[in-house]
């Protein structure tokens, strides 16, 4: 039997709902924050706010400007949008942490010789802020890499630029992620090794409508399962 000759050299981690728990603190975290402005808005309690917040997302998925819609709905000034969605946003980042086998699963990538990349898009501030509260820094990783949604940076051109400073083939990556439209799509239009994390509210919105994506690669439920894969398994690091 002919052995295939391809190699992968490079793994490429996506950040939220990845590496930490993103959809159970963070997120829930900033709607908590936001839910009192809201009751006052819109004449409600507290955890009505909260809810319709949870309610609205539900309806209109994880890419809908839910602060939009409350604004819309309610007959609310359009500037009210903007304010709830940064309040959102700026929130407290602490007690956060990587999931449990993260920081073993990366440093025993690293001892096998490939490269490991953290790439993470949207405010370059708080972005950081999540890494470092994390403790994730480049002691793990080879490069850390913020793309600035504000600035309208991609991810795919990200990771372009990634391919030519490691001088290596879209075909010697691995891109493990959970969003399904954003670093699994242009890792995949790339022609990268896609792995989806089962994890968050993207991969949730996934299920419902996954007939309309493309289909990752490979599937984990814990970040250490990306060890047995056999793509990294059979294939050796020279």
């Amino acid at each position: 039997m002919q052995k295939n000759p391809r190699k992968i050299r490079a793994i490429i981690f996506d950040l939220d709902d990845t590496l930490y728990d993103c959809s159970g603190t963070l997120v829930l975290r900033g709607r908590r924050q936001v839910a009192g402005k809201i009751a006052r808005l819109i004449k409600c309690s507290e955890e009505e706010a909260y809810s319709l917040q949870l309610e609205i997302e539900e309806k209109y998925g994880v890419k809908a400007n839910i602060y939009e819609k409350i604004v819309s709905h309610y007959h609310l000034p359009g500037t009210y949008a903007q304010e709830l969605l940064e309040d959102f946003v700026h929130i407290n980042i602490s007690n956060i942490t990587v999931f449990p086998d993260v920081m073993d699963t990366v440093i025993q990538l690293k001892a096998r010789g490939y490269r490991v990349a953290l790439v993470t898009s949207g405010d370059k501030e708080i972005q950081r802020k999540k890494i470092d509260v994390l403790g994730l820094n480049n002691r793990y990783f080879d490069d850390i890499v913020i793309t600035d949604r504000n600035k309208g940076q991609s991810k795919k051109a990200c990771f372009q630029e990634i391919m030519k400073r490691y001088d290596l083939q879209p075909k010697e990556f691995v891109c493990v992620g959970d969003k399904i439209d954003d670093e699994l799509a242009a890792s995949k239009s790339l022609g990268m090794f896609t792995v989806m994390f089962e994890h968050g509210r993207h991969y949730n919105a996934y299920l419902k409508v996954q007939d309309k994506y493309i289909k990752p690669d490979y599937f984990i439920k814990h970040i250490k399962n990306i060890l047995e894969l056999e793509i990294l398994n059979n294939l050796q690091v020279s």
